[in-house]
């Protein structure tokens, strides 16, 4: 399943093990809060990524170093496979302080998408208004996805 390819690039790239009891597919998914990832969106435009079409499917994942842990125990995610490092952007800060040439082909569309998902009347600091200026630095707004209502 996606969830688990999820689960297996997550270890892979920041050792961060995600319990099997964790990885519910969203269709069998009874209890909103019982998975740890939930779907953002699919994305399939063929330009989103100069390599060759490749379509991703996004999910967010909520880290808790109480329940999920790291191959070598210390909850503290570190680069692997083929990831450069590890770093914790303040979600506010993307799409302002992190924006277009900070990400690569079109993550940071999906990680707007995610920021919009989970906005909840300015609560992080951001009115929608904010997020469509932030829309700008895409690299294409009018990139094809299927996004998922609300987180």
């Amino acid at each position: 399943t996606t969830e688990r390819a999820v689960q297996r690039e997550v270890e892979e790239e920041t050792g961060i093990i995600i319990p099997d009891e964790l990885i519910i597919p969203q269709s069998n998914n009874k209890k909103e809060n019982q998975s740890a990832m939930k779907l953002i969106g699919v994305y399939s435009d063929p330009r989103r990524d100069n390599r060759r079409h490749i379509v991703s499917v996004a999910y967010a994942l909520e880290f808790s170093p109480n329940v999920m842990t790291t191959k070598d125990g210390s909850s503290v995610p570190k680069a692997g496979d083929d990831a450069k490092e590890v770093i914790a952007v303040p979600l506010r800060d993307i799409g302002i302080k992190f924006k277009e040439d900070d990400w690569y082909a079109d993550h940071l569309s999906i990680l707007l998408d995610f920021k919009e998902q989970i906005l909840d009347d300015g609560t992080l600091g951001q009115g929608l208004e904010d997020l469509n200026s932030q829309r700008k630095w895409e690299l294409y707004g009018d990139v094809a996805r299927s996004t998922c209502r609300k987180i």
